[in-house]
């Protein structure tokens, strides 16, 4: 059996931009606006930390019914998802040109629709491609690639500062057809974070309601 101890990585806090923002002029703005995605990266990873460590691992496993994914699983999809992401992101942000005026990043109106309908409480369904599908119910290995894929997205939010990460698109990793801006894509990852959190919270209450109820 045993419990999941394994801590999380650190991920970047928004008190990093507050010391990019101490020097910059023109950048204000969408500093605010990346330390709001930074900040909102952390709150998932200590959310899902609360919701997981100190679980027992086998219980981080189990399967509400079949073909539903564990709490693992939705762990490992996270990882998958953000690690299949920041190749393209990271290629467009070393292309980005610097900002110029005190200017917001904009969404754009393709992020903001999924934006909408990826926060919690869901408003639809997605189909999960294959390449995206949990390969791992292992809940400490998932943790592990959960915490340092967020690790990894905060550092490349960081990364950013200064630039117009929204006037560079990637081609989504997801569905070939769709492109959208780096800070779209920022903001769609976070929003898309939140979901499967919220998900990992319902199925753990479900599965300890089970455990007090009696129900196998």
């Amino acid at each position: 059996m045993g419990i999941l101890t394994v801590s999380t990585a650190n991920t970047v806090r928004p008190a990093a931009f507050d010391v990019l923002g101490a020097g910059l002029g023109a950048e204000r703005v969408a500093i605010r606006q990346l330390a709001s995605v930074a900040d909102q990266i952390h709150r998932i990873t200590l959310d899902a930390e609360v919701q997981v460590i100190s679980r027992d691992k086998a219980r981080l496993g189990l399967r509400l019914e079949p073909g539903s994914w564990c709490v693992a699983e939705c762990l490992d999809h996270l990882a998958h998802t953000t690690r299949s992401f920041l190749p393209a992101i990271s290629d467009a942000i070393a292309e980005a040109p610097k900002l110029t005026t005190n200017r917001p990043l904009r969404t754009g109106i393709l992020p903001s629709l999924f934006i909408w309908h990826l926060n919690p409480p869901y408003r639809i369904r997605f189909k999960v491609l294959p390449q995206l599908t949990p390969r791992n119910a292992d809940s400490e290995t998932a943790w592990t690639a959960f915490v340092e894929s967020q690790s990894q997205l905060s550092e490349t939010v960081l990364s950013a500062a200064g630039l117009a990460i929204d006037k560079v698109r990637i081609n989504s990793p997801v569905y070939a057809r769709i492109s959208y801006n780096i800070y779209g894509a920022f903001r769609m990852l976070a929003a898309h974070q939140s979901r499967h959190i919220w998900q990992i919270e319902h199925i753990l209450k479900a599965l300890d309601h089970r455990l007090t109820s009696g129900i196998a």
